[in-house]
């Protein structure tokens, strides 16, 4: 026999498609800065009687792999006997803490802070008289050797931790518009990295060691305001590209005939003065501003390393193109008021 479903269970099935409907619409929208300029290029679209393509996709260059990147560094080790005496001058804690099963499978951030810490605390054993001479000769190449090393631990953290290399990737939403959040706490984050990188280069060891890295990975992770940046010029960019290139194109003598006032002028002077100036002009200027406070700092990290160049192409690459798009699509405005004079 067919089953019916009762008029309360349609109810309720009607009112859970109805909130699914919505939570689709919500989700699907696209995000504020998009819609800001998606809006702008439908205005122009209606009033210059003209279909706009959508522009081409982004295509980007795969970032050097962690594999390509790492830095091979010869091991060191100490046996037990040794890790017991060192008891004596406090590094046995540390000593134990890397010859764990956890220990061995340090992530870049992890194994750098323990490298800079054997360094810092490794000093005082040199002379401690407590600890043989035979093991402090041997603590001191250790410590000879980890100095030499320390540059390559460097150069693991910055290429293969996740989090830093999350940053170089694009976020699928650009920055919002209006909005400055996270700004602030990435560059303090880069100015805390840039410091750490500092007193590795001086060997300043107690000043390096009291650097903790992963507050940096962890403010960078919770703003996301690099990746945001980069997808913000690089979307800009090509959007606007894509919009020059089509603008370009139109005849503007057929919008307003023998340069006189017409009906669309006052159309034009709206869509100029509210919709480019006052908004997507307006949203480019912010994120020059984020980029002018944050890739210098970025641009110093990476200086010498083999995603310096990915760096530049994914950033300053198309900010440089972006200020060359935009004063492009200045002169294509002056241009219309030229065609297009007010009355």
């Amino acid at each position: 026999m067919a089953k019916f479903y009762s008029s309360n269970r349609l109810h309720h099935l009607t009112k859970l498609l109805s909130l699914i409907a919505v939570v689709f619409v919500v989700t699907g929208c696209s995000d504020p800065a998009q819609s800001l300029m998606d809006d702008y290029a439908s205005r122009l679209s209606r009033t210059l009687a003209l279909e706009l393509q959508d522009p081409a996709p982004l295509a980007l260059q795969p970032l050097p792999s962690i594999t390509a990147t790492r830095a091979d560094i010869a091991a060191t080790s100490i046996t037990l006997v040794e890790l017991a005496a060192t008891r004596a001058c406090g590094l046995d804690l540390l000593l134990g803490e890397r010859n764990s099963s956890l220990g061995k499978v340090m992530p870049p951030s992890q194994r750098l802070k323990y490298e800079l810490a054997f360094l810092q605390q490794v000093q005082p054993c040199l002379t401690n008289p407590d600890i043989a001479p035979d093991l402090q000769q041997k603590l001191s190449g250790l410590a000879f050797d980890k100095t030499a090393q320390i540059e390559k631990h460097w150069q693991n953290f910055l290429q293969q931790d996740e989090t830093l290399r999350q940053q170089l990737h694009p976020y699928r939403n650009l920055s919002e518009p209006d909005s400055v959040a996270g700004v602030a706490e990435t560059m303090q984050a880069l100015h805390s990295l840039l410091a750490l990188q500092k007193s590795i280069v001086q060997q300043n060891w107690q000043q390096a060691s009291s650097i903790n890295p992963e507050l940096a990975l962890e403010a960078l992770y919770k703003a996301n305001t690099l990746s945001q940046l980069q997808q913000s010029l690089r979307f800009s960019q090509n959007w606007l590209q894509s919009l020059n290139q089509q603008l370009e194109q139109l005849d503007l003598k057929a919008q307003c005939p023998a340069g006189k006032s017409s009906d669309k002028t006052d159309i034009f002077n709206t869509i100029l003065l509210q919709y480019f100036i006052g908004k997507v002009q307006l949203y480019l200027a912010q994120v020059d501003g984020t980029y002018q406070q944050l890739y210098p700092l970025l641009q110093q990290l990476y200086q010498g390393t083999a995603l310096a160049q990915p760096i530049s192409q994914r950033f300053e690459v198309p900010h440089t193109e972006l200020k060359a798009e935009l004063k492009r699509h200045v002169v294509w405005w002056k241009e219309i008021q030229q065609q297009c004079p007010k009355s």
